[in-house]
């Protein structure tokens, strides 16, 4: 979490804002479900939205205010031989990407993080925002290439390995490759090193969608039953309701439920869930 735009994971490309939604005493009302699933794999839309998991430092993600210029920039994971300064043009040289993402400056991210890492050297930071502009671009072998890079670099440190992982494993579920994303995601739900709750439940919500593309209708059902109507902080049951409709071929249905998320939740976490809906193809964009 990926952001979240593609954005900072999206630099965009987060995927994972933890995002607290008012409280509720009681659900609004919602379609009957239907038990009987009729899966269809549709072409995915090339909607330029992924998000992916940035794992920027706070000080660069945005809507965050930036530190002061004489502020001490702590080291961070993998540049703690830098110096202050060195960190400093650093932490600015990555704040500058994430602004540029946002405004979709692409080629001035590629070249900004050319010169980050000329400060940094092989810097894990880099090569995963490197991997997050060139899904933007929809560029999936050289993101995966970015991506695969920042694995090695974060071999020792598992909490930073955490979110390459994260966004190769939704490069494989852009890409339609429904077996590895819903492996890899496993993977990484069974780690320790989930960040939060948020991210633990965005993770859950991809592989019951896998299942449905894969058309495993007992372990959709399975993972269906992980998700709350009443949870306040996640929009996953609704969003996993508008999904099966959708596979069954429901539109209504299923814009019923998004439209009862939209009451309830926050539209930045809303966004996070229908980009998956997107990439598979079932909405356009996100609404």
């Amino acid at each position: 979490m990926i952001s979240h735009p593609l954005a900072c994971l999206g630099a965009a490309v987060l995927a994972t804002a933890t995002l607290t939604a008012p409280a509720f005493s009681q659900a609004p009302a919602a379609p009957a479900a239907d038990t009987k699933l009729e899966l269809e794999d549709k072409a995915a839309l090339d909607a330029g939205t992924v998000k992916l998991d940035p794992a920027l430092p706070a000080a660069t993600i945005p809507g965050r205010p930036a530190a002061p210029a004489a502020a001490v920039v702590p080291p961070l994971p993998g540049l703690e031989k830098l110096t202050p300064a060195q960190r400093q043009a650093a932490a600015k040289g990555i704040a500058d990407v994430t602004s540029y993402m946002r405004g979709v400056r692409l080629q001035e991210s590629l070249e900004k993080l050319n010169e980050v890492e000329g400060v940094t050297g092989d810097f894990h930071i880099v090569s995963n925002m490197r991997g997050a502009v060139f899904t933007k671009m929809r560029d999936f072998k050289a993101a995966r290439a970015e991506f695969e890079k920042a694995i090695v670099l974060t071999k020792n440190m598992p909490r930073e390995n955490f979110h390459p992982r994260f966004n190769l494993a939704e490069i494989n579920f852009v890409e339609k490759n429904w077996p590895q994303a819903r492996t890899e995601f496993t993977e990484l739900l069974a780690s320790s090193n989930v960040p939060d709750s948020g991210t633990r439940r965005l993770m859950e919500y991809k592989i019951f969608i896998c299942h449905l593309q894969e058309k495993q209708a007992a372990a959709a059902d399975s993972m269906l039953e992980k998700f709350d109507q009443y949870d306040n902080d996640s929009p996953a049951y609704y969003f996993a309701m508008a999904a099966t409709s959708f596979a069954k071929e429901k539109k209504e249905e299923a814009e019923e439920w998004l439209a009862s998320a939209s009451k309830i939740y926050p539209k930045e976490i809303n966004d996070v869930y229908q980009d998956s809906l997107v990439e598979v193809g079932w909405l356009q964009t996100l609404q």
